[in-house]
C-alpha cells in the first residue's frame, strides 16, 4: 500500500510539471531559433562587406554549372560550414541540416529543392515595386539590393520562420516568404491571414531578423505592411 501510494505520488507530482518542462523547451527552442537568425542576420553583414554592399541574390541561375541555386550557399562559408544555422529546433519536417551533405551548402544540383526551417524575405517579388531585401539578378526580377538602399534596418526584416508555401504546391521552394495571395507589390501582406507554414510556429508567433542583426519574437498579424509602413522592403514607405 505504502510503495502503491509512493508510486501515485510520484505520477502526480511528474503530470503536475509536465507543462512547466514543455514551456521551458519550446523556450529553449525559440532561443536557439532566435540565435541562428541573428547569425544569418551577420552572415549578411560580411558577405555585403565583400561585395560592395550587394546582398545575396535570393535565387540564380549560374549558366557555368548549368544549375539554379537558392540564397543560402551565399552564406554558408560565413556561417563555418553549418546547415543546421538554417533550421529551426521547432520545424521537425522541413529541416536543411537533413539534407543530402553532398549539395548542402553547396552550388551544386538539387540544394534549391532542400527545404530549410528559416526562409528569407522576398515579400514584394515582382519587379517593378516594393523592393523586397533579397531579389533576384537579371533574367529573373533584375532587382537585387544593395544595403545603402535599406532605408530603415531596424525595420527591415531579412529572415523568419518557416515559408510560404500556403498551398503544398511549390514544394522546391520552401526557403522563402513571399506574399503569394494577391498582387505582389501592393500593401496589405500578413503571414497571419495567409496562413504561412511557420508564422505561428513559437506559442502562436514567430521569430525574424532584421537588416540591423537584431532578431525578435512577433506576432504575425501585426507586422507592418501599409502606405505609411512595409517592414518586408528595404524602403521605409514603398506603396
Amino acid at each position: 500500500m505504502r510503495i502503491a501510494t509512493a508510486l501515485l505520488s510520484v505520477i502526480a507530482t511528474l503530470l503536475a510539471i509536465m507543462p512547466a518542462l514543455a514551456g521551458a523547451k519550446a523556450r529553449g527552442q525559440q532561443t536557439a531559433c532566435l540565435s541562428n537568425m541573428k547569425q544569418l542576420a551577420i552572415a549578411v553583414h560580411l558577405y555585403t562587406g565583400d561585395n560592395d554592399e550587394w546582398l545575396p541574390p535570393m535565387q540564380d541561375w549560374l549558366p557555368k554549372l548549368g544549375i539554379e541555386s537558392s540564397w543560402r550557399p551565399y552564406l554558408f562559408p560565413l556561417l563555418g560550414g553549418s546547415a543546421k544555422v538554417y533550421d529551426c529546433p521547432t520545424e521537425k519536417k522541413q529541416i536543411y541540416a537533413n539534407g543530402n551533405p553532398v549539395i548542402v551548402g553547396q552550388f551544386k544540383l538539387g540544394e534549391i529543392a532542400v527545404p530549410s526551417g528559416i526562409g528569407a524575405v522576398n515579400v514584394h517579388w515582382q519587379s517593378g515595386g516594393a523592393p523586397p531585401p533579397f531579389g533576384r539578378p537579371a533574367g529573373y526580377e533584375n532587382n537585387l539590393c544593395n544595403s545603402s538602399k535599406i532605408e530603415i534596418p531596424s525595420q527591415c526584416i531579412l529572415f523568419g520562420d518557416g515559408n510560404s508555401d500556403i498551398t503544398g504546391t511549390w514544394p522546391y521552394d520552401r526557403w522563402w516568404i513571399w506574399k503569394e495571395l494577391g498582387s505582389a507589390n501592393s500593401p496589405g501582406f500578413n503571414r497571419a491571414t495567409q496562413q504561412d507554414p511557420g508564422a505561428f510556429r513559437h506559442s502562436r508567433r514567430s521569430n525574424y531578423a532584421f537588416a540591423d542583426g537584431s532578431a525578435m519574437v512577433l506576432d504575425p498579424g501585426t507586422i507592418p505592411c501599409n502606405t505609411k509602413s512595409c517592414w518586408w522592403s528595404a524602403k521605409a514607405d514603398p506603396h
